[in-house]
């Protein structure tokens, strides 16, 4: 068909290639080959290339070389996927073309001494027949898609990092439709991916946030800005858990919000226990005020009290307080256990016990009245052993009353064992009606030496197992009585702990030391 305005440029370009003598026609062929972008290999049957242009050469970094097909692999180093397998020369694209196969988009990873870190080429062959459709050859065209390869590698990787990671991750569309919910989302939230994907993040709002909360969010998220904060969110089971949420606007090409990220850590439990931590650290400090601040000052005795707490909260006690007649009251306690509960335990009993020897002088007596107190008020899961002293200061006299408690012991001037002040009744709180007898007055002489502790002296253990034991304080008392009271106990609880060769303290370490001046 002519055109009514004449030949065109493309009919008159056809004519002229039409006209060409075939060896024209073929550096025309040639010509437009070698500009092309794409690499471009023909074989004959043998194996021998007619056709390999400059892009070939440049995106596999070696030339037309005269070797036989089954060195192709080697010579130009093909491998596999995985960088390190090389391929077999049968298995190129171009050979399986030249047995009659048709290859679309195989990947082949080349490394050679020109082409030292590599690239990845996307091939394709096709055998190449003649007229009359007999095999003559084959061609394969690739392309140098190394970019490609490396972002698609990278973006799996980020694909597997969201996919895997246990922060919970969600994306919306501009409008908030959610897209996409990571396996995080799902487990945090309790909303399977089927349930979220075409919803909105509304379904996690827990109604604690104000409209105006929110409309700040989007304002921050529409603006190109990212919103970071701490949101009150709802699970399925209607569970509300703290969310800590980043949440960063993807802009498009034209500077507009695209999409929304939302990455977000439930921090319920994190802030769980830093509420405890401080409950604790209070209840620590204030429990450390109940020990008394300064020792008694007692003409002709030298006296002194440490506690050295396993945790934060203890569950030992120690005190001094006045009691009729002008005495001293001095007492060690231990409470089962450790944490919240043995704290408040030992708080209440001594409140009562302070209050009971401002007007009972029988130390025994005292702890009948406490054990009832404490039984009414307590658990039989927690009980108190304790020792309770009185000491006269004119008479120079001690009495005592153990309640389950271990034995004190009172040495004298020479490092002997003049008394045990053994129990001599059940632990505080588990019973009532519980008789508990005082001692007979205990005669205190020059150079003696009164020390009470709780087990968690004796019992500590070393790393074979073996306890500090009663023994080991006898011997250090002895060693030390000449110290003063202080120092006896800072010797004392450096010995227990030293015992443990570096082990943990488990259990509340607490001691009180008397001497008996001359």
């Amino acid at each position: 068909m002519t055109s009514p305005h004449g030949p065109g440029p493309l009919s008159t370009e056809i004519d002229t290639w039409q006209t060409e003598a075939p060896s024209d026609q073929a550096k025309i062929l040639e010509s437009v080959l070698e500009c092309l972008p794409d690499g471009v290999i023909l074989a004959d049957l043998s194996g021998t290339f007619l056709i390999f242009n400059k892009a070939a050469k440049q995106i596999l970094g070696i030339g037309q070389r005269v070797v036989p097909s089954t060195d192709w692999a080697q010579t130009y180093g093909f491998f596999h996927s995985d960088e390190v397998t090389p391929y077999s020369s049968d298995e190129l694209p171009l050979a399986r073309a030249l047995r009659g196969q048709e290859v679309n988009g195989a990947e082949v990873f080349v490394r050679n001494k020109q082409v030292p870190d590599g690239r990845w080429i996307k091939a394709s062959g096709v055998p190449w027949r003649d007229e009359t459709g007999a095999t003559r050859g084959a061609l394969v065209i690739f392309r140098d898609f190394s970019d490609e390869k490396r972002s698609q590698e990278l973006n799996e990787r980020l694909s597997n990092v969201v996919e895997q990671t246990a922060d919970s991750v969600f994306i919306t569309d501009r409008t908030g439709t959610i897209v996409y919910v990571n396996p995080a989302f799902e487990k945090v939230t309790g909303y399977s991916r089927d349930e979220v994907l075409g919803s909105t993040p509304r379904l996690l709002k827990s109604g604690e946030h104000d409209g105006h909360f929110y409309k700040e969010l989007w304002d921050t998220v529409l603006g190109g800005r990212v919103f970071r904060g701490t949101l009150l969110n709802r699970k399925k089971n209607g569970q509300n858990f703290h969310s800590e949420q980043t949440i960063s606007p993807i802009v498009g090409a034209d500077g507009r919000c695209v999409s929304l990220v939302s990455v977000a850590k439930d921090i319920t439990e994190r802030l769980r226990v830093e509420r405890q931590e401080a409950q604790l650290e209070a209840a620590h400090a204030i429990q450390m005020r109940l020990y008394p601040r300064e020792v008694p000052q007692v003409p002709g005795f030298d006296i002194a009290g440490a506690v050295h707490p396993a945790e934060s909260l203890c569950g030992d006690y120690f005190d001094f307080f006045p009691m009729p007649g002008g005495c001293i009251g001095m007492t060690i306690a231990d409470v089962c256990g450790h944490g919240v509960g043995p704290a408040i335990l030992m708080a209440q009993a001594r409140a009562y016990l302070r209050s009971l020897a401002l007007t009972h002088a029988d130390v025994g007596e005292i702890l009948r009245r406490l054990n009832d107190i404490l039984t009414v008020e307590g658990s039989q899961r927690e009980f108190v052993t304790q020792i309770l002293l009185r000491l006269d200061p004119d008479a120079r006299t001690l009495v005592f009353a153990n309640a389950g408690h271990p034995s004190g012991l009172l040495l004298d001037c020479n490092g002997d064992v003049r008394e045990e002040l053994g129990s001599g009744g059940l632990p505080l709180g588990l019973f009532t009606d519980q008789l508990y007898s005082s001692s007979r007055a205990i005669r205190l002489e020059p150079g003696d030496v009164l020390v009470v502790f709780t087990d968690g002296i004796v019992e500590s253990s070393d790393l074979a197992g073996s306890e500090f034991g009663t023994r080991r304080v006898l011997e250090l008392i002895r060693s030390h009585r000449g110290d003063p009271a202080r120092q006896i106990l800072e010797a004392l609880n450096e010995a227990a702990c030293s015992f443990q060769s570096g082990g943990p303290q488990l259990d509340d370490m607490t001691a009180v030391v008397c001497k008996v001046e001359g």
